[in-house]
């Protein structure tokens, strides 16, 4: 119960910053608004992940601000209340961050009222895709665990943000629907919990790959459990959780 009071009380605060919040809602739209426009000229305004890579793209968008939420608390200058508290320093970055992630679920209805809006097929909503974002999500909180704690090291989180925004997205196979590629990207399934939750979504497996979908996340659950404590320590040693 602690935990859900300490996290709800983060979201709200997440919600209120009008960074954090256009940014999901403004990378949902460009992103949608550009793949629209190329489909009306080719005339596949009927592909059905149209709006699922959308919202993929807006809920990642939201959760790389995970980054910035490290800055944000720096600034306000309560990042050292936060990380020295009774309750592990980790818990407290987990409700800290797990906003980012969680308010980037938005992107997936405001990507659906933009196809409904604008005439883009939108009828494969079923409980596979639902499970499947549930899965992304999960995927995108647990990298900003990792992620985020090392930008504890520098003052200039929020400038880096768009350094792991689209890289690691590529390497998920959100945009490359080339078969040729699609059999390079798949071994990343294995290394990046987002890949296989992407390649679900956009229907480029057959199936939810769940044995690598759980290796990739055991395996950024023991990274992060391994480096982010040492992080912390470092952080607080060189006073950068202090710096404005």
């Amino acid at each position: 119960m602690r935990f859900l009071r300490l996290f709800w009380f983060h979201l709200k605060i997440y919600a209120t910053n009008q960074y954090f919040l256009w940014l999901t809602i403004s990378s949902t739209l460009s992103i949608f608004l550009l793949q629209y426009v190329a489909a009306y000229i080719s005339h596949q305004l009927n592909d059905p992940t149209l709006w699922v890579r959308s919202g993929i793209f807006g809920l990642w968008s939201s959760a790389t601000t995970a980054a910035g939420c490290i800055g944000f608390q720096r600034y306000q200058g309560t990042l050292p209340y936060l990380t020295n508290t009774r309750i592990d320093d980790r818990v407290s970055l987990v409700a800290l961050l797990l906003p980012a992630a969680s308010f980037g679920l938005l992107a997936f209805p405001i990507s659906y009222v933009m196809a409904s809006f604008l005439g883009v097929s939108h009828t494969n909503v079923s409980l596979h895709l639902i499970i499947s974002v549930i899965a992304l999500w999960a995927a995108a909180a647990l990298m900003d665990l990792l992620i985020a704690a090392f930008f504890l090291l520098t003052t200039n989180a929020i400038v880096y943000e768009e350094l792991i925004t689209i890289p690691l997205l590529l390497l998920s196979g959100l945009f490359s629907p080339a078969p040729i590629l699609q059999n390079f990207l798949l071994p990343f399934q294995w290394i990046i919990p987002l890949a296989a939750p992407i390649h679900r979504l956009l229907n480029e497996s057959p199936r939810f790959d769940i044995a690598a979908f759980l290796f990739s996340c055991l395996l950024w659950v023991v990274t992060t459990l391994l480096l982010t404590k040492r992080v912390l320590m470092l952080s607080k040693r060189t006073g950068n959780v202090r710096l404005m």
